[in-house]
Parts: structure tokens; sequence; C-alpha cells
């Protein structure tokens, strides 16, 4: 009966990081739209922006969304987005997804904060006017990110780009 228990536990645990469940360190407590944007509420009062319904060309992402400080995003969040042409990230966001900006036809350039450690694969997919990379750090900062390195990474696009380092924004 032991040996079972330690083998149906063992295939619970294999199952759960099979499905990425392991990974998660945040639990969802729910998910809603306010305004443009639909995003899900963490048990630690945080949130994460998992879609974009809006029309912008230039998009200045909040900081936060009803009193919820934005910390992510969800894979492929602004996906299909014909009208974005620039996308600001707020420094409360700390890596980028996967295919965070997929099928974005006229996307041309993204700010990144130098608080952003982290970027998944192919961040920026099928953006065929996408050329230029704004980033608040310096290139150090930059270089000690993982992006990939080689031009025919699955980040080719963000490698390959022009990179604006100390980049300031407008205090708008």
């Amino acid at each position: 009966m032991r040996k079972i228990r330690i083998c149906v536990l063992l295939l619970a645990v294999l199952a759960a990081a099979l499905c990425g469940c392991v990974k998660h360190k945040h639990i969802v407590l729910e998910s809603r739209w306010v305004g443009d944007f639909c995003f899900s509420i963490y048990e630690d009062g945080t949130a994460e922006i998992t879609s974009y319904r809006g029309t912008d060309e230039v998009l200045k992402l909040p900081n936060l969304l009803g009193s919820y400080p934005i910390i992510g995003f969800g894979t492929k969040a602004f996906a299909n987005c014909p009208s974005l042409k620039e996308v600001l990230i707020p420094p409360t966001v700390t890596s980028l997804p996967a295919k965070l900006f997929n099928s974005c036809e006229n996307l041309e350039r993204i700010y990144i904060p130098s608080s952003v450690r982290s970027v998944g694969v192919n961040v920026i997919f099928d953006c065929p006017a996408f050329t230029t990379v704004l980033y608040s750090g310096s290139r150090a900062e930059w270089d000690a990110m993982d992006v990939g390195s080689s031009p025919w990474t699955d980040n080719y696009v963000l490698i390959n780009a022009e990179i604006v380092y100390d980049y300031v924004l407008d205090k708008d």
C-alpha cells in the first residue's frame, strides 16, 4: 500500500510538472476586464495583463489596473493587434513571456524598462515592421539579460533590432 501511495504521489508531481502547474508562483483569484485590458488578480494583490482588445497606435501600459500593480503579462497578451505601432512597458514588470507580441503587423518599437530581467522565446514574433527597442538600462544591463546571443536564436527579431540604450521616457 505504501508503494502505491508513493507511486501515485510521484505521478501527481510529474503530471503537475509536465502541465506547467509547478512553475507558477502565484494563485489566480479572478480574472476581469478593465477598459481594454483583461487581467488576472493574484492572491498577493498583484496582477498580470492577459489580453488587450484596444486600438491604440501608441500604448503606454499602466503600472496599476484598479489597485493592482501589474507585474507581468500572459503569453500572447498582445497577439493580433494590428493597430499597435509602439508599446511602453511599465517599470513594475520584470519579465516578458513568449510571443507577447505575436502577429502585430504594424508594431515598430517597444520600450523595455531596465526592471525586465528575462525575455521569453519569440517575444516579438511575426511582426514584420519591428525595428527598434528603447531600453532604459545600459548596454551592460542589456547584455546581462537573457535574450539569446545569436542572430539565429528564437529571439532573432529582438536581437537584430536597433537597441537605444539609456532611453528616458517623457513624463507625460
